[in-house]
């Protein structure tokens, strides 16, 4: 008689431990003919003898339940046992997530699948990457279908907020912080007014609101091709080259070119109203020479300008050469095809030969990067103090 309470402690045993089995490595079971069917899928290096052992089944029965199936990793196997399939056991306990159990050591245990990698891993359960490579000694990032990984964290699924209870509370009001009167000289109808911006705001604004494309220019810098700057801004070179009258692809370190926009148009010039004590001095009898003595006539001219590296002149300073304007004169030289200026010293003349066939004035190669010169000849517009020949 107390070898019959043994075996039967015993099979008691061996049911609870097959029983904790079917939870911890089966992904799901089901009811057939009131009997438990394992579903179970397939891991590296499963055979239909470890299934079998597993279950605590014989694996003629799975074989033969499963048609005798070529087992490969991720196949589904489903296990027939003897075991009575229990309603109050509960589809919480008995169908846990596909591919995630939840083990007693507070690990959850989950088979890769498809297309599943460790960042989605880390934020499916609420973890890192590292953490997750750490618990199961990992050394890259690369993972199987079918493997089973340890993941500390719950499913994001599991992880349901708890949601406020709304009560009948009475709201707190909170007394209000005393502000100190800021003393302003500003008249109280126009203190929260939006300030209109000066003229130059005005009109970016109706600009902006006419939806004009927004100006954008680009330094080119060094080792910078006119294709790397084309593709930098989803351009192609045509449509570069011809924002920027380019004949050619060859740019240098410094050159300006447009991206989008266009360049600022530069008001009508207007000259400075002379102080009444300057035109005082002008009538006095002492001072009754030709105006163009005092620098207040201006000549304007326009014509082809060229730039020349030469042994005389420093490439690096604002150096021209003119045919008629006397040395020291500063002249301002424009680009009308970048609307770029610049001042720059007359600090000689220049004899007519080939290269400066129609030229009307010579400059470093400092001035001509100031301008934005795309060539050695180009177009441009001179603005300077004159003077007659009037003794």
């Amino acid at each position: 008689m107390h070898k019959y309470h043994i075996v039967s402690v015993f099979a008691l045993l061996l049911n609870l431990s097959a029983a904790h089995a079917i939870t911890r490595d089966s992904i799901g079971v089901e009811n057939h003919n009131g009997k438990k069917l394992i579903v179970h899928q397939v891991v590296a290096k499963d055979t239909y003898y470890s299934i079998a052992r597993r279950y605590n089944v014989l694996p003629k029965d799975i074989m033969a339940f499963n048609d005798s199936k070529f087992l490969q990793i991720g196949v589904i196997v489903k296990v027939p046992t003897n075991i009575p399939f229990s309603t109050t056991a509960g589809t919480a306990k008995a169908n846990p997530p596909a591919a995630a159990i939840t083990t007693e050591t507070g690990l959850t245990e989950h088979v890769v699948q498809k297309k599943e990698n460790l960042n989605m891993l880390a934020e499916k359960y609420g973890t890192t990457v590292n953490e997750i490579k750490r618990v199961n000694n990992l050394r890259t990032i690369n993972l199987q279908i079918g493997q089973v990984l340890q993941i500390p964290g719950r499913a994001a699924e599991e992880q349901q907020p708890t949601a406020p209870v709304q009560s009948a509370q009475v709201p707190v009001v909170q007394p209000k912080k005393q502000e100190t009167p800021v003393k302003t000289d500003i008249p109280a109808e126009n203190r929260y007014k939006k300030p209109e911006g000066t003229p130059a705001r005005k009109e970016q604004q109706a600009r902006t609101n006419g939806k004009q494309e927004e100006f954008l220019e680009h330094t080119v810098a060094s080792n910078e091709t006119i294709y790397y700057i084309a593709t930098t801004y989803k351009m192609t070179m045509d449509q570069l080259k011809a924002k920027n009258n380019l004949t050619d692809n060859a740019l240098h370190v410094g050159q300006k070119l447009l991206i989008r926009g266009q360049y600022p148009v530069k008001g009508a010039y207007a000259p400075a109203a002379a102080h009444p004590d300057t035109l005082n001095s002008i009538k006095e009898p002492t001072l009754r020479h030709p105006a163009s003595r005092y620098g207040l006539n201006q000549v304007d001219e326009k014509g082809t300008g060229i730039w020349i590296a030469d042994a005389d002149l420093d490439p690096s300073k604002m150096l021209v050469l003119h045919r008629t304007a006397p040395i020291g004169t500063v002249m301002k030289i424009t680009n009308p095809m970048t609307n770029r200026s610049t001042f720059a010293k007359v600090v000689g003349k220049f004899t007519e030969n080939e290269s400066t066939k129609d030229v009307i004035i010579v400059m470093t190669k400092a001035v001509a990067d100031a301008l934005g010169a795309l060539d050695k000849r180009f177009y441009c517009n001179l603005t300077y103090g004159g003077q007659d020949n009037e003794q």
